[in-house]
């Protein structure tokens, strides 16, 4: 009859927000890649300039649509992937190209307030 205690916490990104940005803010990097889901996002604000987030979508009948209970899977597949490649990679063209070599993917510039996007489909 012992309570199994919870394995998982919510996020308290208010909470967590400060350590995080004293750990990240200034690390030098040419290119970030952003695997985060919504939620963790709120966290920390990478450099715009330097980051492509990985959107997963799914296409039916020809009309894409946001996907969320194979997310997460699909973000760790490319992830994988771009590790086992050993590239050091640079920008958002050449993150797209590792990544079309397994993934139908589509990459959309980003501008002064928002970063770079590729999204992935699964």
């Amino acid at each position: 009859m012992d309570p199994i205690e919870p394995y998982k916490e919510k996020i308290k990104n208010k909470k967590m927000a400060a350590q995080v940005a004293q750990a990240l803010d200034g690390a030098e990097s040419e290119l970030i890649i952003d695997c985060r889901s919504s939620t963790y996002q709120t966290v920390w604000q990478s450099p715009v300039a330097i980051t492509v987030e990985i959107k997963v979508f799914t296409k039916i009948d020809g009309v894409k649509k946001v996907i969320t209970h194979m997310s997460k899977k699909t973000r760790g597949e490319v992830t994988h992937h771009i590790l086992n490649s050993a590239k050091i990679l640079s920008n958002p063209h050449e993150l797209e190209a590792m990544v079309l070599q397994k993934f139908q993917c589509e990459l959309i510039e980003g501008n002064k307030k928002n970063p770079w996007v590729l999204e992935v489909y699964c």
